[in-house]
């Protein structure tokens, strides 16, 4: 009887186990969610959607984004985290998915309960100042922070923010005292900046800023990287201005549950990676000024640790802390 037992158990075993790579093989056998934790309308928005449209095509099922802004990307990682971990449920995810762990006391979740897919696109912070303080460089703004009383107001979107980090790197650069105000979103620090309430801001490339440093209305001083950006061949990097640690980008990447079979994150880093590499993909992004984020998941989990580890370092030595 326990030998009949043994054998039932086995073969119990071996039928849910072909029964999962059957499945795997075939996966998606229908509609993928990626779970975008932006408002509507915005730049990671506007990149998730991108990309989903590109999953679509590939794999041949619906891909749908769902925005669930809020928390500076907690909700939206929350979800994801306490999914199946099945394939059908992605996180849109960029540096915040990183810091968020970093700068809170208490999470809903555990960074490692998401684990990284794929690299979607990716472009250096780009440093803008209000043109009333007269300065051209980061050098000139130097100068400029260290005699002016009245100090400098940088705008961000919140503690740990991308452009919070990218203003701790150039107080620290610069030896310069910053005061940081936050906004609710991009929008709103370009608005504060082209009407003179914060002097300083560093964000992502986005046209409608570019758009502004063109027409005069702010002055593009640098990008945080050590290489140019091809859309502002004029604008030198943070490197060439003597302040290569001043280094920070703007990214989106795909996450998913831990736990999610690795046959269908392949597949879906595959997917990804062969969408963004495609020229039509490629000239697209550069219209947005940005570029593919190229790799596999290997090389992408490698960037996803050392960033996480750099800016772990920073949100430590700075002592920051989000409410």
């Amino acid at each position: 009887m326990d030998s009949f037992r043994r054998l039932g158990a086995a073969a119990l075993a071996g039928l849910a186990l072909s029964s999962g790579a059957f499945a795997q093989a075939d996966w998606p056998m229908r509609p993928i969610r990626i779970v975008a934790p932006y408002a509507a309308g915005g730049a990671g928005d506007e990149s998730a959607r991108t990309i989903a449209e590109g999953l679509s095509k590939a794999l041949g099922q619906p891909v749908v984004v769902d925005n669930k802004p809020g928390a500076g990307g907690v909700i939206g990682a929350d979800i994801v985290a306490k999914s199946p971990a099945d394939g059908y449920t992605l996180l849109a995810g960029a540096n915040g998915t990183l810091i968020n762990p970093l700068i809170h006391r208490k999470l809903p979740y555990a960074a490692s309960d998401l684990v990284p897919v794929t690299g979607v696109s990716f472009s250096p912070s780009l440093i803008v100042a209000d043109p009333t303080i007269n300065v051209n460089t980061l050098a000139q703004l130097q100068v400029h922070a260290k005699a002016d009383s009245k100090g400098i107001f940088f705008g961000t979107t919140g503690i740990g923010s991308t452009g919070h980090f990218s203003g701790e790197m150039i107080k620290a650069a610069l030896g310069v005292p910053l005061t940081f105000v936050q906004y609710k979103g991009s929008g709103e620090t370009a608005m504060a900046l082209s009407s003179h309430q914060v002097q300083l801001l560093s964000d992502v490339p986005s046209v409608a800023l570019v758009n502004l440093g063109k027409a005069g209305k702010v002055r593009m001083l640098a990008v945080a990287s050590d290489k140019r950006m091809p859309q502002l061949p004029d604008v030198p990097t943070t490197a060439e201005a003597g302040y290569p640690s001043i280094r920070m980008i703007h990214w989106l990447g795909l996450f998913a549950p831990k736990g999610t079979p690795p046959a269908v994150l392949d597949k879906l880093n595959a997917a990804a990676q062969t969408f963004i590499s495609s020229p039509a993909q490629r000239a697209d992004m550069a219209a947005r000024n940005t570029e593919p984020m190229l790799g596999n998941r290997a090389q992408f989990t490698a960037f996803v640790d050392s960033e996480t580890a750099r800016l772990g370092k920073m949100a430590k030595d700075l002592s920051m802390v989000a409410e």
